[in-house]
């Protein structure tokens, strides 16, 4: 067979593994279409030179890398295919972060039970903060306070949806008229204050007071982020 002659379905998939039927998915989503199509049988044969398509997809799939992702990567540089796996590798950690406070949640019914619920005061569930970049300032935050990120929402969501501890931090990018100086002020409770500190410091924040004990008040500490919001850290 020369580098000419074209590989039939059962050939082209045994040698990318990709299986038959994700290959003719592919070809129906525009993904990786065939190099020939028979007109009457409809078979599907594909050239030498689609091989290294075809491997790069079935990796970035394997990986759970979405559809439409593989598609813009396919063809390109080997420095865009890295850019799509940093990304959907921060999206598996999110969503480790996720499963994770879930998996907290659960552990507390299972210790405390399901009780009755009880009717409660209001109490916020959100804020909305001022930066200059979304992704920078969820970087920031995610790192100082290993909390998850949701894209989809701009937020950093604090604990598990329905439950006591869950919160939302939404960030919104500022407009060019406003300054660093026009940050919000907001607190936050963390079971270490001065580990809360520290990590929010090597992240890039800068220290306004460090971590202090008050006889009026449980231990505190504030620091500013890289947008000039300040952060007071007290103990839960």
């Amino acid at each position: 067979m020369n580098g000419d002659a074209l590989l039939n379905i059962g050939v082209f998939a045994a040698a990318t593994g990709l299986t038959i039927p994700a290959l003719r998915h592919y070809d129906e989503v525009g993904l990786l279409k065939p190099a020939q199509v028979d007109p009457g049988s409809g078979y599907r044969r594909y050239h030498h030179g689609q091989l290294d398509d075809a491997r790069l997809i079935c990796g970035l799939r394997a990986v759970g890398v979405p559809i439409d992702e593989v598609r813009a990567v396919v063809g390109r540089p080997a420095g865009q295919v890295r850019s799509a796996l940093d990304a959907h590798r921060e999206r598996l950690v999110a969503q480790i972060r996720e499963v994770s406070q879930r998996i907290v949640a659960v552990d507390e019914f299972i210790e405390k039970g399901t009780a009755m619920p009880v009717l409660q005061t209001i109490r916020p569930v959100q804020i909305r903060i001022k930066v200059a970049d979304v992704q920078e300032a969820a970087v920031f935050y995610t790192a100082a306070f290993d909390v998850v990120f949701n894209e989809a929402i701009s937020s950093l969501q604090f604990g598990t949806y329905r439950t006591d501890r869950f919160f939302l931090i939404t960030l919104e990018e500022r407009d060019g008229g406003m300054s660093r100086h026009d940050g919000t002020r907001f607190g936050l409770l963390v079971d270490d204050v001065d580990a809360a500190h520290d990590r929010a410091i090597e992240a890039g924040g800068v220290e306004v007071h460090p971590p202090t004990d008050f006889a009026w008040k449980p231990r505190t500490s504030c620091v500013r982020d890289p947008d000039g919001n300040v952060i007071d850290l007290s103990h839960a």
